[in-house]
Formats: C-alpha cells, structure tokens, sequence
C-alpha cells in the first residue's frame, strides 16, 4: 500500500484529480505574468515569494503552465507526497452521504478548490517582507526596488485570490458555509498573533513541557488545522442546507483538523529523521551547526549545543509551502538543552492525535456501509496515516 495508489483510486471516485488553484487567475498569461516574474525575483532577490510560488507548482498539477529550464533556485526539498488535503475535503463530504451523489460532488470539489486558493493566498500575504532593515548593504537601492516589487506582487496576488475564493463561496448562496469559512481564515490569521509566535515559553523545567506541546498545538490548529477541518464541515451544510445537522458537522470538523495537525506532525518527524541520517553520514547541515546527531541502541537522536542554541522558532529549517515553519522541536530546543523531551512529546502528540482520529472517522462512518467505495478508500487512508504516524513513533 502507498499514498499514490490511495490517491489514484481516490481520483477515480472522487471526479479526477485533487482540487487546485486556478493561477489563471492571477492573468491570461499566466507563463508572462506569474511564472516570468518570479524568474525575475529569483535572480534579483531572496524574496520568500519565490519559494512558495515553486511549491504550488511542484506539489499541485497545472495543465497551462509550463515552466521549462526551471533554475536551480526554484527547487524545494521534496514534493509533496502525501493524501492531497484538498481531495480530503470531497472524500469527507461524500463519506456523510449514504451513497455518492454527483451533482454534490461538484460542490464539494469547488470547495477543495476554495481551500486551495485561501491557503495559496495567505501563503503569499505571509511573505511579504520587512523593508526597515535591508539584509545586506551592498546596492541598498536595488535591494529595496526589488524587495518592494516582490511586496506589491504577493499583496496583489493573494488578494486576487481570496477575492476568488470570496466570490465562490457567496455562489453557494448557503450564509453558513460563508460564515464557517470566515471563520477558518480568521482563525489562520490569528496564528500569526499566536503566543508561540509572539512569546515562545522561555526556560521551562521537564515537568512543565506538556505546556509546549499545548502551544504548538494550538499554533498549528489555527494555522493548518482550521482551514481543513472547516470545508469539511462546510461539507456537510452543502449535504443538507435546510435542514443542518450540527453533530455530524462537528464530527466532520474535527476529523478535517486532526488529520491536518497529524499530517503535519508526521512531516515533522520525517524531516529530522532525514537531517539526523545526514548528519550520522558526514553530511554537511550548513544552517544548523548547532545540531549534533546520537546513535543509541534504538533510533537516531539529534542533539542540541547549548552553547549555540537557536534563538529563532524556524531555526531547524523546516518549510511548508515553501515558507519557514516554526515546529514543536523548534520550541522544546529554545527551552530545553537537548531533543530528549522533544521526542517524547512528539510520541505522545503522535498517539493522542491517532487516537482522536480514529474517533471520529467512527462519528462519521456510524451509518455508512463498510462495503461503499468511499467509505473503504476513507479507511484505507486513516490506517495508511496511522501506520506513517506509528511508523515515526520509534524513538521512545
């Protein structure tokens, strides 16, 4: 079993390939406009614009786009390869019908596309940079010119796209579906204003580490969790407008931000699992010299100097949608000298977000045939997940 065979029988029941971003928006000439523009920013500047624009393109399919002799510079760590969170959002809305009906299926997929527009979109607004203090001295002027341009593009853009989504959201004509997606992009605005970003806990002794993992919890429910678990939910009000059932919204909710949050903590993990081989080999981890790798008996585990500690919560170099991520490492190793109690807290996130998973794909499941197709593509992708999740879970 592997995700591209879940994806692939997803893709046929679910109307074709995951929901994506229509970059046409963004001008009908989207190879000038966009892909052209960010060629220009690349080799001007380090704007984060770049970086994200290149993870849409990677990890999204885009027909009309072509971008050959794509420069080095555009390249990302790895592409995306897990169940795409877009097509989850039709899976869950047609998981709450007693049988797959298409012409809801249309709905439920333009809300996948509405997902994948927002989360475009306050990617972009998330790069806009500070122009006070130019990172270098050198040709200040140019520096300035060329970040400001960058600037005006991902205001311009993500607004082009929220005003999208806005507009498909109001054709619904359903005022909850609005008002629940309101909600979620609320919600991702306010993990910028979350207290692991405004004030990460300081120096913090083992038995007040639980409060670490609160924080990132709730930073990345409201920056990852929220948005998902709320076109799940939207889901359920396209099932039935008139007559609104609030359990199984609830349920569908809560499914969507689990699995956000246990997707991105299975990411997490993966990715210090590959620096930590790295290390072990010889490699060469040029951005955290601070971090030193130990082979015991049972995993491989990172270490932290504590003379040289990051003082920052994107120090590992985690990135999402080509962005830097703050991550629950990243927090322990500001407060703590070693990754000990990081893996701890990892195993014991990864177990309670499992086990609050497989709750409520039962809420959901409750009146649904175990032979329907969707609801078996549904299992076979929680236990696929679960299986990754138990997988990072060998370091105890």
């Amino acid at each position: 079993m592997s995700w591209k065979s879940i994806v692939s029988r997803a893709e046929s029941l679910l109307g074709g390939r995951a929901p994506a971003v229509d970059l046409s928006l963004l001008g009908k000439s989207e190879s000038t406009l966009l892909i052209d523009r960010v060629r220009s920013l690349a080799a001007t500047t380090n704007h984060k614009l770049v970086p994200v624009i290149c993870a849409e393109l990677q990890n999204n399919p885009h027909n009309n786009i072509k971008y050959p002799k794509w420069p080095a510079a555009f390249s990302t760590k790895s592409k995306t390869s897990m169940f795409p969170q877009s097509l989850l959002i039709p899976m869950v809305g047609q998981l709450c019908l007693e049988k797959i009906d298409v012409d809801l299926l249309v709905l439920h997929r333009k809300m996948g596309n509405i997902f994948a527009t927002i989360n475009l979109a306050l990617a972009l607004h998330r790069t806009i940079a500070d122009l006070s203090v130019p990172q270098t001295e050198f040709d200040r002027d140019n520096w300035l010119k060329n970040m400001e341009s960058g600037n005006n593009f991902a205001v311009l853009a993500g607004d082009i796209l929220l005003a999208s989504a806005s507009l498909e959201l109001a054709s619904y004509r359903i005022p909850k579906v609005v008002e629940t997606i309101s909600v979620a992009i609320t919600d991702a605005v306010r993990a910028e204003f979350s207290d692991l970003m405004v004030e990460p806990a300081g120096n913090v002794t083992r038995s007040e580490s639980v409060s670490l993992l609160k924080q990132w919890l709730d930073h990345i429910t409201l920056r990852h969790g929220s948005l998902l678990g709320e076109c799940c939910a939207a889901t359920v009000v396209l099932n039935s407008p008139t007559t609104f059932n609030e359990k199984l919204s609830k349920t569908a909710r809560h499914f969507g931000t689990t699995w956000a949050c246990l997707s991105r903590l299975i990411e997490e993990r993966a990715f210090f699992n590959q620096m930590c081989i790295l290390r072990c080999l010889g490699g060469d981890l040029p951005m955290v010299p601070h971090i030193t790798c130990i082979l015991t008996s049972s995993c491989l585990r990172l270490k932290v100097s504590a003379s040289n500690r990051p003082r920052t919560m994107t120090a590992i170099g985690f990135t999402e949608s080509g962005l830097p991520e703050p991550t629950l490492a990243d927090l322990c190793w500001i407060s703590l000298e070693d990754d000990s109690e990081a893996t701890k807290l990892y195993s014991y996130s990864m177990n309670s977000l499992s086990a609050q998973l497989q709750n409520a794909f039962r809420d959901l499941t409750r009146t649904k045939e175990a032979t329907d197709g969707v609801h078996a593509l549904a299992k076979e992708s929680v236990d696929f997940l679960l299986s990754e999740a138990g997988c990072q879970n060998n370091c105890d």
